[in-house]
């Protein structure tokens, strides 16, 4: 990728017994995703699969992304993030890492003190679902696209996710076969919210792992984060 991405630890669960601690109404969830379908604009995106999971991110800026996860395509990855989900770990993390025509980043840092400070995440390290890695990942990382950050080494994205804004042709060689896509947005609205962010001003600032600083590029002058992360699964 265009840059070094950083991480910390992840769970290696089945998709099934992932299931189990799904917590969400099915009932809800059907009539929520229901909502959506008469309320956003699908356009160029759209619902693939009713039974696929969903996450609503509501963001500090008071708008939302709106995701459908793919299941059938990164089933790991699917899962690990499924399960900070329901722990409520996304709540608010702050989007750490913005490069406009490219991505946003989020899942590893939150606003304490005035800080930008790491979040340790709470499972161990994912296998990456992706061709260099020996998995067969055929999700392009196109405009909407959802997927797992991670560093040079290929089984180490934990709970940092990425979410592809006005990508390039450059850029997506740089991403595809190399980093695991695993869903995407379902609406215009929600990607006009990708864009609205990945347009923020951004300068070198300094992040915190613990009581180490380190000087960042990419990183947003004006804190935007995740108010709050919630998963909807109606199968």
């Amino acid at each position: 990728m265009k840059k070094a991405f950083i991480f910390i630890t992840l769970l290696v669960l089945s998709f099934a017994s992932t299931l189990a601690f799904v917590g969400c109404d099915k009932a809800d969830a059907a009539q929520t995703i229901a909502e959506w379908k008469s309320k956003y604009t699908a356009g160029d995106f759209g619902i693939r699969d009713e039974k696929d999971p969903f996450v609503e991110l509501e963001l500090s800026n008071g708008d939302s992304i709106r995701l459908e996860l793919y299941p059938d395509v990164a089933p790991i990855s699917v899962v690990n993030f499924m399960k900070y989900v329901k722990d409520g770990f996304y709540d608010g993390v702050v989007f750490h890492r913005i490069i406009k025509g490219f991505m946003i980043q989020t899942g590893g840092f939150e606003e304490k003190d005035g800080r930008i400070s790491q979040k340790t995440a709470t499972y161990p390290a994912i296998k990456g679902e992706f061709a260099a890695n020996g998995v067969t990942n055929n999700l392009s990382h196109t405009r909407g696209v959802l997927s797992m950050a991670r560093t040079s080494a290929y089984d180490t994205a934990t709970s940092q996710i990425f979410i592809c804004s006005e990508i390039t042709a450059q850029n997506t060689r740089g991403l595809n076969g190399s980093y695991a896509a695993f869903g995407k947005v379902i609406d215009e609205e929600s990607m006009q919210a990708v864009s609205k962010l990945e347009k923020v001003e951004t300068a070198q600032k300094t992040l915190y792992y613990g009581s180490v600083a380190q000087t960042s590029s990419d990183v947003p002058v004006d804190t935007v984060y995740i108010k709050k992360a919630t998963l909807y699964q109606v199968d």
